[in-house]
């Protein structure tokens, strides 16, 4: 098992990317340095007591394990807890609960290879895209990159200026497509131009990453080199898209990486109800042997909670990897995965926040 435990980290910069979205960026101390190394694409669970109550949450690092600092970059949600908190309440100086990186959202670099990454990214989903993007342009100089990002509006892009300084300074190894989906109206301006209807402020593409924007990017950008690789982050609606498209185009589904953004309300709400037994859990977690009984309803992560073990959790919503486990022997039904692929799930490997067991007595571990 990885290592999940917290410790707590100062947060030495908080940058304003645009209105709703900042960076936050952490100094590490010297005797955690090996901790704290990272692959790009990877995230940090941070934790937070607000109002009384522990809350955990997923943040992938926008910057690349070549540059000096590390950060996360955090969207304002409306109404999220945690979001506004971050936004509202955190300074420089502060002090944050932080769990070594994590995650499998990107593929080896090797300085021989020459591929085609396309990276498809929408709202916040550009954050881990960042760091893979600015990882390989350096390690992986004879591959090129084309990158689709999709934003509300043109002053909702994170990371304008950056990425057109990047695609300046890699001129032919990067290019990137901006699609806006609500562009601002501008006044018209002139005599009598408040009455006229006002002029957009984005020149660009309009739209959403669809089935036509998609195969345009595609047809502009054919891929050179050895291979490609696809790599998607952001809502689901967004992702079921673009990853329908490419197997429509004859992708190789090992060839297409997905990180979802969603959280545990959306994915409690849409669970199926009914046919979720209790049974018995022996669960190894640390060296520890501890056995649960999971009353129906609950998942095997919520009940080793409940009896106050220490699992390592963060979304809660089958979108990160934080708590997979191995099951051992028996039978187990996940609500949703998002985070495993069909090779992992046939080798036994269960995201505890979405498992329940079925059919009789199960035995799992997170010592793996």
């Amino acid at each position: 098992m990885s290592d999940t435990q917290f410790h707590p980290l100062a947060i030495s910069q908080i940058k304003t990317e645009t209105d709703d979205t900042v960076s936050l960026y952490f100094a590490i101390p010297e005797d955690l340095t090996e901790t704290y190394k990272y692959t790009q694409g990877q995230y940090l669970t941070l934790r937070f007591t607000i109002n009384g109550q522990e809350v955990r949450r997923a943040y992938s690092m926008s910057s690349s394990p070549l540059e000096p600092h590390l950060a996360v970059t955090v969207k304002r949600v409306t109404g999220g807890l945690v979001s506004n908190y971050i936004h509202d309440q955190l300074k420089a100086g502060d002090e944050v609960d932080v769990m070594p990186p994590q995650g499998r959202f990107y593929t080896k670099l090797d300085p021989a290879q020459r591929k085609t990454y396309y990276l498809f990214g929408a709202g916040s989903g550009i954050t881990p895209l960042m760091s893979i993007l600015k990882t390989t342009l350096e390690a992986e100089g004879q591959s090129s990159i084309h990158l689709l990002y999709g934003s509300r509006q043109d002053d909702q892009i994170i990371f304008y200026e950056e990425l057109e300084a990047l695609t300046q300074r890699y001129e032919g190894q990067l290019t990137v497509t901006y699609i806006v989906s609500q562009p601002r109206l501008e006044k018209a301006g002139g005599i009598g131009g408040w009455f006229k209807k006002g002029i957009p402020s984005w020149a660009g593409p309009t739209g959403r990453i669809d089935a036509v924007a998609l195969d345009r990017f595609l047809d502009e950008y054919p891929a050179k080199g050895s291979g490609a690789e696809y790599f998607i982050c952001g809502p689901g609606a967004m992702i079921d898209t673009v990853e329908a498209n490419l197997v429509e185009h004859g992708i190789n589904k090992k060839q297409i990486h997905a990180e979802r953004f969603v959280n545990a309300a959306d994915v409690a709400a849409s669970k199926a109800t009914g046919g979720v037994g209790a049974g018995e859990v022996k669960v190894h977690l640390r060296g520890e042997s501890i056995s649960l009984n999971v009353p129906a309803g609950k998942t095997i992560l919520e009940a080793l909670l409940d009896a106050k073990h220490d699992a390592p959790y963060s979304c809660m919503a089958g979108a990160c990897s934080t708590c997979m486990a191995k099951v051992v022997t028996g039978k187990v039904r996940m609500d949703v995965c998002y985070a495993l692929d069909e090779d992992e799930v046939a080798k036994g490997y269960v995201l505890a926040c979405q498992s329940h067991p079925e059919g009789g007595p199960v035995e799992l571990t997170f010592d793996v």
